[in-house]
């Protein structure tokens, strides 16, 4: 197994212990059952969600046991389960806080971009690993910041972006790591969304990863034609008079910043490695965004008077 996948067991193993079902005296030959494969993984770089770090606590325990049972009776394994599911429900709400909190980030982002540009291109790509390909969390960190550098330095297919956003993930079909990643263009001067979303995924698969990469273009033909059947189509070109449009764009934003699913983070990031980004809005463009908001103010108050 990959390490991503490895830690999904290592997942669903916890959650299995902490059912209240769960018999107290199996863990021992469970934990057997896991401990060479995993052993190679643990790294003291890491921010492990509570379970897996359940989990690895409780093999370096055990080591420290030889001969002994970890749980000497029923009511101490019971305390541990009960300890474990608050750590983890507590983690799981923090989750989803803080996707609120970026989704409201987002929005401002979205909401300064457009008010600047009177036309906006937006692709996304969705970039992930080949089968039996998968990398190391570090190794996927690597490849993320090399493509957001290009990104940022606007090179070569990224000229006239204005800005970006991207989430990182784990799980899906493959269990592996992946990220989602958004482009917005200047939509004066740039155009042919769906050959853009295939310049970036080549880039990722050739470029990034070495030929070790694959990529979904979410601007591909097929993919638009079934969104747009369902009327919710909100990537390619918008309009900024284009209200009905920008509604659809903001609900795929909202995808983009906090899933519907809880359970697509990323069980053991690097210390500090942020799973949400998106870029800055320049200084002049707050500033105009602040004196238009100060003139409806004024306007408004003219009225009162």
């Amino acid at each position: 197994m990959t390490e991503a996948q490895t830690l999904l067991a290592i997942e669903n193993l916890m959650k299995k212990v902490m059912r209240k079902t769960y018999h107290w005296q199996d863990l021992d030959s469970e934990m057997d059952h896991y401990a060479q494969p995993t052993e190679s993984f643990f790294r003291s770089n890491r921010e492990y969600s509570p379970l897996i770090q359940a989990y690895f606590d409780l093999q370096s325990k055990r080591k420290d046991m030889i001969g002994d049972e970890m749980f000497y009776r029923r009511a101490v394994f019971q305390k541990f389960q009960s300890d474990l599911r608050v750590r983890h429900e507590e983690f799981i709400d923090e989750f989803c806080a803080n996707n609120q909190k970026n989704k409201k980030s987002l929005f401002k982002y979205f909401d300064g971009l457009v008010e600047k540009h009177c036309k906006l291109l937006l692709v996304r790509v969705d970039l992930s690993y080949l089968p039996g390909r998968d990398p190391s969390i570090e190794r996927f960190a690597q490849d993320i910041k090399r493509l957001i550098k290009r990104v940022q330095d606007k090179d070569t297919i990224f000229k006239d972006q204005v800005g970006y956003a991207y989430r990182l993930e784990q799980g899906g079909e493959s269990s592996g790591y992946h990220c989602h990643l958004l482009v917005i263009y200047n939509g004066s001067v740039r155009w042919n969304d769906s050959y853009l979303g295939m310049r970036i995924g080549e880039l990722w698969k050739e470029k990034i990863t070495c030929s070790d990469g694959k990529f979904f273009n979410c601007n591909q033909s097929d993919y638009r034609q079934y969104h747009q059947q369902k009327d919710q189509w909100g990537l390619g070109l918008l309009e900024r008079s284009d209200l009905a449009k920008r509604s659809k764009t903001q609900k795929m934003l909202a995808y983009l910043a906090d899933p519907e699913k809880d359970d697509q983070y990323i069980r053991g990031p690097l210390l500090g490695m942020r799973q949400f980004r998106k870029g800055q809005l320049k200084k002049e463009q707050r500033k105009r965004k602040n004196r238009r908001s100060q003139k409806i103010i004024d306007i408004h108050h003219l009225h009162e008077q």
